[in-house]
């Protein structure tokens, strides 16, 4: 409206200068206007007020025009906020419904909503509810379509990573994590999943190569966990594939920091004990805790069976001593002692350990150690008491 105002203004001087100036010249002066046998003829004054008129009927005309524009644009606006409100509604219906379990009806709804900008979810929540019908076709489309929207592609893919793992098609799964880009690839999701395939692939070289690259992207206990997996995987491959004197020449070609490491240590005498080298396992579990109880290490006390585990029975008393009231080191004592063929140092602890806390697996034993006396009655009573407690 700005243009307007000046240019109304410069026309009512223009007017003035031309009724003033006639005016003081004495002369109004006239204009001639000739269309072919007629004639019209008017003052200077008149013809300016023509051409203004004129001016303002114009604009005013142009104004009516816009506005009669304007409405018929405008109708179009409501409709399609209209249409964008029903499929707004469908979306939440649908979302509400698949959060009840209802899914037939959250499917319906959300098949409203194809032609909406959700970014994505519309096409996640109809994959899931998919997936959940154990409809994995279906639930594939729709991942495909919600991969088209650059906030739900991640989450698209995760999602058809998994499908891919349920129906054992890793390399398939594998494969597409790999198209996510360097950024996406860090999404924690997709880091753990990534693990989860290269492990269920048996790739343990790459898992390990690329572990310390996701130390970021994965909590504290998840790493410990993996670097657990690993060790353990690896181990295993060159116990099954090259045998057990590979497993220690291996070992020995190691870096110091991963022979020194607990979850590697325990991945290494668990497969040594798998191999049946239990005099080997014996000698690192006295060797590698000779300063304490190592929870990583601890455990797999009760997995010796040999018939000299003297080195293990002195280590465990020595660790009672310091220890009276410890009732897992009674019971480790009483296992390793009983698969040693030790009954009397084995009932002994045992009945130590009970007499502190009764558990299923010290009992059992206990009855086991009857049975060998052949005191069915005693072992009888035991193996009941047992089995009525949680292990």
């Amino acid at each position: 409206m700005k243009w307007l105002a000046i240019a109304l203004a410069v026309l009512a001087a223009f007017v003035v200068a031309l009724i003033v100036g006639p005016m003081l010249l004495g002369d109004k002066g006239y204009v001639l206007i000739s269309l072919g046998n007629s004639a019209v003829e008017m003052t200077v004054i008149s013809f300016c007020i023509l051409v203004i008129g004129a001016v303002i009927a114009w604009y005013v005309l142009s104004r009516l025009v816009l506005w009669a524009l304007s409405l018929i644009t405008g109708s179009h606006k409501w409709f399609g906020t209209l249409g964008k409100r029903k499929r707004k509604r469908a979306f939440y219906d649908g979302l509400h419904a698949m959060a009840a379990g209802d899914f037939d009806t959250a499917q319906k709804a959300l098949g409203k909503t194809t032609n909406g900008d959700f970014e994505g979810v519309n096409y996640l929540a109809s994959a899931q509810i998919a997936f959940a019908n154990n409809d994995l076709a279906k639930a594939r489309y729709f991942l495909v379509q919600a991969t088209d929207f650059p906030k739900a592609k991640v989450a698209a893919m995760v999602m058809h990573a998994r499908i891919d793992m349920v129906e054992e098609k890793y390399d398939a799964a594998l494969e597409k994590l790999n198209e996510l880009d360097e950024q996406e690839r860090e999404n924690k999701q997709v880091v753990q999943l990534k693990a989860q395939i290269l492990a269920k692939l048996g790739k343990w070289q790459v898992l390990q190569e690329n572990l310390s690259g996701w130390r970021k992207a994965l909590p504290k206990a998840d790493y410990t966990t993996w670097s657990q997996r690993i060790a353990k995987g690896k181990f295993a491959e060159i116990a099954s594939k090259q045998g057990a004197v590979e497993l220690k020449s291996y070992w020995e070609t190691l870096p110091r920091k991963l022979r020194h490491d607990d979850a590697y240590r325990a991945a290494y005498i668990q497969q040594l004990l798998d191999q049946g080298m239990h005099a080997d396992a014996q000698n690192l579990l006295v060797e590698w805790q000779k300063r304490g109880p190592n929870s990583a290490l601890f455990p797999l006390f009760t997995q010796l069976n040999i018939p000299d585990a003297s080195p293990s029975l002195r280590l465990l008393e020595s660790w009672i001593k310091q220890d009276e009231e410890n009732v897992s080191l009674y019971s480790t004592l009483g296992q390793v002692a009983f698969n040693s063929g030790d009954d009397v140092l084995a009932e002994k602890a045992l009945l130590k350990a009970t007499k502190m806390k009764s558990r299923k697996e010290d009992l059992l034993l206990l009855s086991a150690i009857s049975e060998r006396k052949h005191d069915t009655a005693t072992a009888l009573q035991l193996y009941k008491e047992g089995q009525q407690l949680a292990s």
